[in-house]
């Protein structure tokens, strides 16, 4: 894989690793978290949520210090130009109960990336401004090519926002990529 497009594609996944991020746990609510929405990391890094951007269904805008991030549904970036399929399958993980799997594909360059994620239960997680519902989501990644790796991620997403409340990572093997585990300590909904 060409340096340049290795180094795009460990920044990109940082960022998608690293962002307080925002999903449709339920599937009565938007797919963005609503306007005015803000997380603070356990850092102190504020995520201010925009809400849903009006030129793509399910892409969330997110304000983290000066910079602006889409993301579909808060917190995943499609590494090629076509989301649709991403699109596709994490409505459909989303909005399924304990046990739905569902699978994305993407072909970059050389190398060919595939995740499989699996929705969890229902479980609590504790902020210091208090106690949320918040989904499990698990996630397994691997990038097959020269450059490939294998790395999990668990999610627990807010049942009522969508924003995630707390991420771990965990490095399997192959390149290791610069993730930050995740962890929420207040969340305003007040918009």
């Amino acid at each position: 894989m060409p340096r340049g497009l290795q180094n795009c594609l460990i920044l990109g996944l940082a960022l998608i690793g690293s962002l307080a991020i925002a999903a449709p746990a339920q599937a009565d609510r938007n797919p963005c978290p609503n306007a005015g929405t803000v997380a603070v990391r356990d850092d102190g890094q504020r995520f201010v949520f925009l809400g849903e951007d009006p030129e793509e269904d399910g892409l969330c805008v997110v304000r983290v210090g000066e910079n602006t991030r889409r993301l579909l549904f808060g917190f995943w970036s499609p590494l090629g130009p076509d989301i649709l399929e991403a699109r596709t399958a994490l409505s459909r993980l989303l909005m399924g109960g304990p046990g739905t799997v569902v699978t994305i594909r993407e072909h970059v360059v050389t190398d060919s990336w595939v995740e499989t994620w699996e929705r969890g239960s229902e479980e609590t997680v504790t902020l210091n401004s208090g106690t949320r519902r918040a989904i499990r989501l698990e996630r397994q990644m691997r990038l097959h090519g020269p450059s490939g790796f294998r790395a999990s991620v668990s999610y627990w997403i807010d049942a009522d926002t969508g924003v995630v409340l707390r991420a771990t990572h965990k490095h399997v093997d192959g390149m290791k990529l610069p993730y930050r585990d995740i962890a929420i300590t207040h969340l305003d909904t007040r918009g």
